[in-house]
């Protein structure tokens, strides 16, 4: 923007003019009075009197107002004793026309006064005003350079005003301060490029910081338990989050190291689990995994996939769309532990579905997950606050530093 201002305004020319005040040389009384004259000199020179006569000289019709506008200066030195008349105007010859005509017009007006000392009052040209060849303004790099400074420090403001006005989590404390129960840890949402279509970083890059921070958010889990064995946990995120799949997924790898066998129940309609593994829609198997014989469990049916390489198991109920008993769901995750260690649950934020509740009671124990710069304060003490009602066991809370989706 400030380019294109800078293109659009008009060239503008200075043209100067120098006096000298007094004699070249005298003693040193006469030369004191000519550089105090000097100064008047340069009072005198914007006086409306003086204008007119310069507008005259120079065919300016304008009034004496915009002839002054047009002087950029009168300076004057009691050392040097030298008078500079500096105007500036699109037209380069009219920019030396008027500091000229004010000259001689100061020129005629003091020696026309009989009250002043000749010797310390005379004026004389020294350097006569001559149109410049090239302009003085204005400068395009100089109003670049500061509206690019401008539209910097005008961002930097926007950007600390929409830090300081926004209410979104941004740091484990935040966490901590938002919600009333334990901050367990957070992990990292992004995935290397080098995963490409891996879902579980536990498993590609084991050696990896996310991975570590995953066996220890799993490690903490195990300890919340009071040293009894976790059966079930329920992995949810906030209102509106997109995390909990990925994070499921890689927590229950985690936990499957130490020989333990996990199975992952995707019972979020989103299906992020199935859609990590590659499993589409009525899919039979991916590369990741083989399909296993369904299981019916009262009125659910759920379909089972083992991924490759893993001690881990996916099961998804086939209909979402009804609502589940606490009876049932409680037998599910009864019936599923007879042939596994653990049981890790998704299910919908608890704000868009009601069975989200029912498993969240069903479940030994629950951990809520927050996203980074998503997931506003406010929305943790409501979703808490609704486990609460429905008897949920809520171990913790849980920071995804990036969206995971």
């Amino acid at each position: 923007m400030g380019f294109l201002v800078a293109a659009r305004l008009p060239d503008v020319y200075e043209a100067e003019t120098r006096l000298l005040v007094g004699p070249l040389s005298g003693d040193r009384d006469t030369l004191q009075a000519a550089g105090d004259q000097a100064r008047t000199y340069a009072a005198l020179a914007t006086t409306t009197p003086v204008l007119q006569g310069a507008a005259r000289r120079v065919g300016f019709r304008g009034s004496p107002g915009s002839l002054k506008s047009k002087v950029d200066g009168v300076t004057a030195s009691e050392i040097t004793r030298l008078l500079s008349i500096r105007v500036s105007d699109r037209n380069p010859v009219l920019a030396a026309g008027i500091a000229n005509a004010i000259g001689e017009e100061l020129l005629k007006r003091t020696s026309a006064s009989g009250g002043l000392s000749p010797p310390a009052g005379r004026l004389q040209f020294v350097e006569r005003a001559i149109p410049p060849g090239q302009s003085a303004g204005p400068s395009s790099s100089l109003i670049v350079s500061l509206a690019a400074l401008a539209g910097l420090l005008g961002a930097f403001g926007i950007a600390v005003l929409a830090d300081s006005l926004s209410t979104a989590v941004r740091s484990e404390e935040d966490l901590a301060a938002a919600a009333p129960v334990a901050v367990l840890g957070s992990v990292n949402g992004t995935r290397s490029p080098r995963l490409r279509d891996q879902p579980l970083v536990v498993e590609a890059e084991p050696d990896s910081a996310a991975a570590a921070r995953y066996r220890l958010l799993a490690v903490r889990i195990e300890l919340s338990n009071g040293g009894r064995p976790m059966r079930s946990l329920l992995v949810l995120d906030a209102h509106g989050g997109h995390s909990s799949g990925r994070l499921a997924a890689n927590l229950a790898a985690a936990l499957a190291e130490s020989a333990t066998r996990v199975v992952l129940l995707d019972s979020d309609e989103r299906g992020d689990i199935m859609t990590l593994f590659g499993l589409g829609e009525g899919a039979n198997s991916s590369r990741l995994t083989s399909r296993a014989r369904p299981l019916r469990i009262g009125r659910i049916t759920l379909d089972r996939f083992r991924v490759r390489g893993s001690r881990l198991v996916i099961v998804r109920p086939r209909d979402l769309s009804g609502a589940i008993e606490l009876r049932q769901a409680a037998e599910t995750i009864e019936h599923l532990l007879t042939d596994a260690d653990l049981v890790v649950l998704t299910v919908p934020p608890v704000d868009r579905s009601p069975n989200s509740l029912v498993w969240s009671r069903a479940a030994q124990a629950t951990v809520l997950v927050a996203e980074r710069n998503h997931t506003k304060r406010e929305q943790m003490p409501t979703a808490l606050e609704s486990l609460r009602v429905a008897g949920a066991n809520v171990i913790g809370a849980v920071l995804c530093r990036d969206r995971l989706f």
